[in-house]
């Protein structure tokens, strides 16, 4: 699943059926109050997976980023 698709489906509030998790904020920091959203994704078939995932279970790939959102 892309980043685009995850975002997508997380404003129109369905879920993955891939059996992936979705992604955590992070706790509120002080009187700023930002959430961060953190993505795990394979960079070569944008499948989303977990934080301790070590190879993609769709393509196989062994190149998992972590992206932050704010």
């Amino acid at each position: 699943m892309s980043l685009s698709t995850l975002l997508s489906e997380l404003f129109t509030g369905s879920e993955s059926e891939s059996g992936t998790e979705s992604p955590t904020a992070a706790p509120e920091r002080g009187d700023s109050a930002q959430s961060i959203t953190v993505v795990h994704e394979c960079r070569d078939c944008g499948t989303n997976v977990s934080a301790d995932t070590t190879q993609c279970p769709a393509c196989e790939s062994e190149d998992i980023v972590t992206h932050s959102i704010d």
